[in-house]
């Protein structure tokens, strides 16, 4: 699997994630949006996967839906964040280094 392949599997996988703490909060795209100081049109096209957060608004959208930090850290790995816990720092930087091509 190429790296880009591995980039697209875990956007879908975060915007899964997210869709499904949409649907699970009961909140509009508006409430979310009022929320987060956000215009409504772009968490909508956050949630379709049309444009990608930024790191802070991953969390916001956390804060909005309530989320646990473990679950804005899944998030945020997902994404391609380094998470907001301390000992997921360190795993996210063992995971980048990882990664790095010998």
């Amino acid at each position: 699997m190429s790296r880009m392949d591995v980039k697209m599997d875990t956007r879908s996988e975060y915007l899964a994630v997210l869709n499904e703490h949409h649907a699970r909060s009961g909140m509009s795209l508006r409430e979310v949006a009022a929320a987060c100081d956000l215009d409504h049109s772009y968490v909508s096209y956050i949630l379709s996967g049309a444009r990608r957060p930024r790191r802070d608004v991953i969390i916001a959208l956390g804060f909005a839906y309530s989320l646990e930090l473990g679950d804005v850290d899944e998030i945020l790995l997902l994404a391609g964040y380094p998470p907001l816990g301390r000992g997921s720092r360190r795993e996210f930087s063992q995971s980048l280094q990882q990664k790095q091509p010998a």
